[in-house]
């Protein structure tokens, strides 16, 4: 019995001396100037700034004219740029596993997406714009087709919609992901209906 647990004891101090050498022979060939220099050569100028896209995505900017957030699509956004827009303006909306990327599902939103397909040669310009018209008219009766249409054409496997929100958990999600501001001037244009 006594040896059992010499022969643990030894087997253990055995291990935590290995694990220390490692580890600080690790440490050393790791601090190697040679390496430093290479590093210090790497031009890595295009990772210090964050994309356009991801930098609107990441905190709401109000805008003057009523657009509450930087809506990152123009008249000369292509159709995936819309489409990835227009899904990220279902997710006030519906009830999905995840959700990456979100714009206030307002009104003068879904305007602008409009305007932006009527002048448009989509592929998909007329699916898009009876989606967007009815958006304009705040039917969102379809809006669960609607998402799991944008996330099947943008290949997506995670967070398929499942459900509509109900108004407590949409007016949740909207001031987590806009803040009390944009709630507010939602609730005021009639873009969020008021909890009962």
């Amino acid at each position: 019995m006594k040896n059992k647990i010499l022969t643990w004891l030894g087997i253990t101090a055995a291990l935590g001396l290995l694990t220390v050498a490692v580890t600080f022979g690790m440490l050393e060939l790791s601090d190697n100037p040679a390496d430093r220099q290479a590093s210090a050569d790497i031009d890595t100028s295009e990772y210090k700034t964050v994309p356009r896209e991801k930098e609107s995505m990441i905190e709401p900017k109000p805008q003057k004219d009523g657009v509450f957030i930087n809506l990152p699509i123009t008249e000369s956004s292509q159709e995936y740029e819309v489409v990835r827009a227009m899904h990220h303006m279902t997710h006030q909306k519906v009830v999905a596993t995840q959700k990456w990327g979100t714009i206030p599902m307002s009104k003068k939103n879904a305007e602008k997406v409009r305007d932006i397909l009527k002048n448009s040669n989509f592929e998909n310009k007329e699916e898009l714009l009876a989606i967007a018209e009815r958006w304009v008219n705040r039917d969102f009766s379809n809006i669960v087709e609607d998402h799991n249409y944008f996330w099947d054409t943008q290949e997506g496997n995670i967070g398929k919609a499942t459900g509509v929100m109900d108004s407590v958990a949409e007016e949740s999600y909207v001031l987590n992901n806009f803040g009390e501001e944009i709630t507010q001037e939602l609730f005021k244009q009639g873009d969020l209906k008021g909890i009962k």
